[in-house]
C-alpha cells in the first residue's frame, strides 16, 4: 500500500480534527493500522462489502452531533413491536428516533453524506478513500519438527502458545480465535490489561502459529474489536490470502451514542489448496424482528420472506440472559459458530480453537460432525467444558432470581411523568422523598436517573 495519501492527510489536520477513510475491508485494515501510529482510532463504521474509518487528532474536543444524526425507529413487519430489542426499556425510546450504532446497513452513498454531515455539522467532512492494497510476498510460517498428532475431541489445559510450539504444521481445517480483547475482563491466569504494544505482540505470536498449523485450504476466522482487528489483518496478510472482513452485528440492546456495535470477524484461507466454501441458507429478511414468540406465528402464517447471507451477520445476537451462559466473561452465542463452522468445514474435518473457555466450539463441532481440539489455560473453564462436552444435551441448571420489589423502569416512568408536567428536567427538590431514596439505591448518582427525563421532554418538544 502507498500511505503517502494517508500520511498527506494526517498532517493536514489540526487538534481536535476528523479525518475519515473510505474503502473496502481488506484496504480499510491496512489503512487503519498505519494511520492508528499518528492519530486516535474511534470507529469503524460498517456497511456491506465497504467500510469508514474515524480518526481523531487529540488535543482538541472529540464531538459527534449524534442526536442530530437520528434515524426513525424500525418495527417488524409481521408483530408490529420495535426490531431492536429494548430488553423491557421501551419507556426510554426517543420519539424522533434511535441513535447511530456503527453498523449502516443502508447506507447509500448519499446516506452516507448525510449522516456524515449532520454528525459532523460540517457541510464537506473529510473524507480520504483508502490507498489500495497489494498482496505482499507471502512468507512461509515458522515450521517445527513434525510431533505426534494432538488428542482429538477433547479440551487440553495449556497455554495456547505452547501447545503451538510443538504442534505440527498443517494439522487443522478449521481454526478459530476469540481471544481476551484487553479490556481488563476478569480471566483467570490472564492478564487483559496490557499495554497496547504487547498485546498486539501476544497476538502476533498465536496468529503466526496458527497460520502454520492450518492446512492448505484451511480457514482461519479471528473474532475481535475492529481496533484490534485492523493490526491482525496486517500481520495475517504475511502469510494467508485475505478472504472477508465479516462484521458481527451484535448490538442487543439501545445505546445513547454512536458506538461500537459490532465485532470483527477476520476470514483469512491459506494457499496451496482451493479453500472449503460451503454455501450458506438463506435467513430471515430483515424486516422481521427475532423474538420466538414472532418467529413462531409467523412461520405458521406462511410470513416467511429470506434473504441471504452477507458479510454483515446481523441475525445473531450475544447472548443476553444469565441462564443462557456459564461462567464465562465472553461467552460466544452457539449459532455464531455453528455458521462459521458450516461455513468452512465439511462432516470429519478437524477444528481448532485455541481460547477454548467452556468449550462451545467443541460443543457444535461435535454436534455437527465434526471433530476438535480445544486448548484453555484456565483450570476451572476446563472443567465446565470437558462437562458439557461429555454431556452435550443435558441442558443448563436454570437460575432462580429473585423478584425485585423495586425497579428502575418505576423510577424512570415516574420522572418522566414529572418532566411532562413542569415541562422541564425537575430539581432535587420537587421529587418525592420515597423515589429520591429509591433513586440512591438503584443508581450510582441521582443524576444518572435524572437524565432518564430527556425522552419525555423530548415528546413535549
Amino acid at each position: 500500500m502507498d500511505t503517502t495519501p494517508l500520511d498527506q492527510a494526517a498532517d493536514r489536520l489540526t487538534p481536535g480534527d476528523l479525518l475519515f477513510v473510505h474503502g473496502q475491508p481488506r484496504d480499510l485494515a491496512v489503512a487503519g493500522a498505519h494511520l492508528s501510529r499518528r492519530l486516535a482510532f474511534k470507529y469503524w463504521i460498517a456497511m456491506e462489502h465497504a467500510g469508514l474509518l474515524l480518526f481523531w487528532k487529540p488535543g482538541g474536543k472529540f464531538q459527534l452531533h449524534t442526536d442530530a444524526a437520528r434515524v426513525p425507529h424500525a418495527y417488524c413487519a409481521a408483530c408490529g413491536k420495535p426490531l431492536k430489542d429494548w430488553g423491557g426499556k421501551r419507556h426510554l425510546m426517543n420519539p424522533r428516533g434511535t441513535v447511530l450504532s456503527d453498523v449502516w446497513r443502508d447506507a447509500t452513498p448519499e446516506i452516507m453524506a448525510s449522516r456524515l454531515r449532520a454528525l459532523t455539522g460540517q457541510q464537506t467532512p473529510f473524507i480520504i478513500e483508502a490507498p489500495h492494497v497489494i498482496a505482499p510476498p507471502r512468507q512461509a510460517p515458522a515450521r517445527t519438527a513434525s510431533g505426534a498428532p494432538p488428542p482429538l475431541n477433547q479440551i487440553l489445559q495449556t497455554d495456547c502458545l505452547d501447545f503451538l510450539h510443538t504442534v505440527a504444521a498443517d494439522r487443522f481445517d478449521l481454526c478459530f480465535a476469540d481471544p481476551p480483547y484487553n479490556l481488563a475482563k476478569l480471566y483467570s491466569g490472564y492478564d487483559d490489561a496490557q499495554s497496547e504494544h504487547e498485546y498486539l505482540a501476544w497476538c502476533d505470536r498465536w496468529l503466526a502459529g496458527l497460520a502454520r498449523a492450518l492446512k492448505p485450504g484451511g480457514s482461519l476466522f479471528v473474532l475481535n474489536l475492529p481496533k484490534w482487528a485492523m493490526h491482525h489483518a496486517a500481520t495475517l496478510n504475511r502469510f494467508l490470502d485475505f478472504h472477508c472482513w465479516i462484521v458481527w452485528d451484535a448490538l442487543s440492546e439501545p445505546r445513547g451514542k454512536l458506538m461500537p456495535a459490532h465485532y470483527a470477524l477476520l476470514w483469512y484461507t491459506k494457499p496451496g489448496a482451493p479453500p472449503v466454501v460451503n454455501e450458506l441458507p438463506p435467513i430471515d429478511a430483515p424486516k422481521y424482528c427475532l423474538r420466538p414468540s414472532c418467529i413462531q406465528k409467523r412461520k405458521v402464517a406462511g410470513d416467511d420472506d429470506k434473504v441471504p447471507v452477507t458479510d454483515i451477520w446481523w441475525d445473531i445476537h450475544r447472548i443476553k440472559h444469565k441462564c443462557g451462559r456459564d461462567a464465562h466473561p465472553c461467552q460466544l452465542p452457539e449459532q455464531l459458530l455453528e455458521r462459521i463452522i458450516r461455513l468452512a468445514t465439511r462432516p470429519g474435518n478437524v477444528v481448532f480453537d485455541p481460547f477454548g473457555g467452556t468449550g462451545t466450539t467443541g460443543l457444535v463441532a461435535q454436534r455437527l460432525g465434526r471433530q476438535f481440539v480445544l486448548t484453555e489455560l484456565d483450570p476451572h473453564y476446563v472443567r465446565i467444558a470437558t462437562a458439557r462436552l461429555a454431556a452435550p444435551d443435558q441442558p443448563r441448571a436454570r437460575v432462580a432470581r429473585p423478584r425485585k420489589s423495586e425497579s428502575k423502569r418505576e423510577v424512570e416512568l415516574y420522572l418522566q411523568n414529572l418532566a411532562r408536567q413542569l415541562g422541564r428536567h425537575p430539581t432535587e427538590a420537587e421529587i418525592a422523598p420515597a423515589m429520591l431514596e429509591m433513586i440512591d439505591r438503584l443508581y450510582p448518582h441521582r443524576g444518572a436517573a435524572l437524565k432518564r427525563c430527556r425522552v419525555a421532554l423530548a415528546q413535549v418538544d
